[in-house]
């Protein structure tokens, strides 16, 4: 039995060309996140706790580094959950950039940040760096982290359907269900995304099977995810 991050190492994707320009000085935009691999994560909050299981499989196999969390989360609070989590053990942030509406979607026609309970919305990315007395073990020298006020759905919708029309690279589900949303935009868009962390007790959606012999992680109160892929893509990266 393997475990789900060296089984993944055998995807590693080497420092994208627009994260190495910006640690030289240039220029970041969201287009430049959403280019290459994005590992997305939709309702990461759960029961005032952040779940950080998707930036550790992803970034300690060297597979992803643009990280992705939407969930419906006061910025008060996704600050002191940033502060206290383990998520980030080993790294440290060196710089922070704020998105605005129009940075956000290509065309501009699909309104991404909408307030919800009086929320003021807010998008923005945290470019992290690898504590000095790390090595590779702990995860990729540089990775960025983008947070965003939203359902995980219509963003997914917004995002991987209308405005990029890719899909993720990888993908965490807490729950789905047969004929759901998130099924409806990934099959009319034709864009599925490549690996899936989900409970093995659950039904994913068609096309995908179990990863056999690589053993689950367990992220926040212990929920099991399994590794699932694409069946049309396997092999491919």
């Amino acid at each position: 039995m393997n475990d789900m991050v060296s089984y993944l190492k055998d995807f590693r994707e080497e420092l994208p060309t627009w994260l190495s320009n910006c640690l030289q000085g240039g220029k970041l935009s969201f287009k430049d996140l959403m280019s290459s691999r994005v590992a997305y994560y939709p309702g990461f909050h759960q029961r005032c706790n952040c779940d950080g299981t998707l930036i550790k499989v992803g970034n300690k196999s060297h597979s992803v580094h643009s990280f992705l969390y939407v969930d419906y989360i006061k910025r008060k609070e996704l600050k002191e959950q940033i502060a206290k989590e383990d998520s980030f053990n080993g790294y440290h942030p060196i710089g922070q950039i704020e998105w605005q509406e129009s940075d956000i979607m290509p065309s501009g026609r699909h309104q991404i940040l909408k307030t919800n309970n009086r929320e003021t919305p807010y998008c923005f990315s945290m470019i992290m760096e690898r504590d000095v007395d790390k090595d590779d073990t702990c995860g990729a020298e540089h990775i960025v982290v983008t947070f965003l006020f939203g359902s995980g759905i219509e963003i997914y919708r917004c995002l991987f359907k209308i405005g990029y029309q890719k899909a993720p690279w990888l993908f965490l589900l807490n729950e789905t269900y047969k004929g759901g949303a998130f099924e409806r935009y990934i099959q009319s868009s034709h864009n599925y995304p490549q690996f899936v962390l989900f409970d093995k007790n659950s039904k994913l959606w068609e096309g995908y099977k179990i990863v056999e012999n690589v053993s689950p992680v367990f992220g926040q109160f212990r929920r099991r995810r399994d590794l699932y892929v694409y069946s049309a893509i396997v092999g491919r990266t």
